[in-house]
């Protein structure tokens, strides 16, 4: 933030929704709320690659673990 190139704070303010997308989202799972926390980390990792990547993929096995626990509810 503190680099007077213009490109440096356009990707700042690019990123900068998207990170906080992701602090919200990772408040919200700590909230008790897996399932809305994991989607909204999803969405917010989407600009983060490759590092997003981590994430999503971390995201997505919360979202698998729900699935299945339901399914075994079920049964």
């Amino acid at each position: 933030m503190s680099s007077q190139d213009s490109e440096s704070l356009i990707m700042f303010w690019f990123t900068l929704p998207f990170l906080i997308l992701n602090c919200i989202a990772i408040f919200i799972i700590l909230l008790g709320k897996p399932k809305t926390g994991s989607i909204l980390f999803l969405i917010g990792s989407v600009l983060f690659i490759p590092i997003g990547l981590i994430g999503a993929i971390g995201a997505r096995k919360i979202l698998n673990e729900i699935k299945e626990k339901k399914f075994l509810e079920t049964l």
